[in-house]
């Protein structure tokens, strides 16, 4: 793992120790289809997961998930022994239900015995997401990722902070009313900002330096196109020059 990534999954788990007491060893309840994944892209899931949340890790399956993963995919038989190293989770239902949704009902509305959940499943996570507290894992292009804290969470941890502070519920709406205002005011301005600084694309025009003749060709423009000198009357048999002359009168 890259160390800004591992460096940003410690600040994540930090948040959760800090705010809603999670310790090691991380409970982490792995649905089926996370299994099936991991092993159709080969990840050693427990080693995985144990760095990810940077700390011990106990992993638990439901029975329902167990079924899911004996009964489907292509890579059966290697998610069947990866799933063998979990520790199976009871649930109540004696008719086995869809694995991502008892992995849902086992979490509960509030998460109460604080377990991570690795899921592939988009409604799933779509769902959990709406409950504060709740860290989730999937894999994406053979990486296994953590999601970072939601705002959500973020806000309730600060009104816990200023409630611990003494601050008046008065005070912790405006306090809250101001931060909004920034906000709106900061994205506002945001696009102004990008498009004065944003170069225009398109097809540039050739380099300069590449377009100008070369010094040759200038030379041979000019032996092409300049006037000769005249030459001496006496190689083309004419009369003689006049400096000749000159030199005649003299010896007379």
């Amino acid at each position: 793992m890259r160390p800004k990534r591992a460096k940003a999954y410690k600040k994540v788990m930090q948040f959760y120790q800090q705010n809603y007491s999670f310790r090691e060893p991380y409970q982490i309840l792995v649905s089926p289809e996370f299994v099936l994944e991991g092993a159709a892209k080969k990840i050693d899931i427990v080693k995985a997961l144990e760095e990810v949340v940077g700390g011990r890790v106990r992993l638990f399956i439901s029975h329902c998930g167990i079924r899911d993963v004996r009964t489907e995919g292509p890579h059966r038989d290697s998610a069947i022994a990866t799933s063998k190293q979990f520790e199976k989770r009871r649930c109540p239902h004696r008719t086995p239900i869809a694995g991502a949704e008892c992995t849902g009902e086992i979490v509960g509305p509030t998460n109460q015995h604080n377990y991570c959940v690795a899921t592939q499943d988009d409604e799933l996570r779509k769902k959990l997401r709406k409950i504060s507290g709740m860290p989730l894992i999937h894999i994406s292009h053979s990486v296994v990722v953590l999601e970072p804290v939601p705002k959500q969470a973020k806000e309730e941890s600060r009104d816990q902070v200023q409630v611990k502070m003494g601050l008046p519920e008065l005070e912790r709406k405006m306090i809250k009313t101001v931060k909004t205002k920034a906000r709106d005011a900061k994205a506002a301005l945001a696009p102004r900002k990008h498009s004065k600084n944003k170069k225009g694309k398109g097809p540039k025009g050739p380099n300069p330096l590449s377009v100008q003749k070369s010094k040759k060709t200038k030379v041979a423009a000019k032996k092409a196109t300049g006037t000769k000198r005249p030459r001496d009357e006496t190689q083309d048999g004419g009369a003689p020059s006049a400096k000749k002359h000159v030199g005649a009168a003299n010896s007379s």
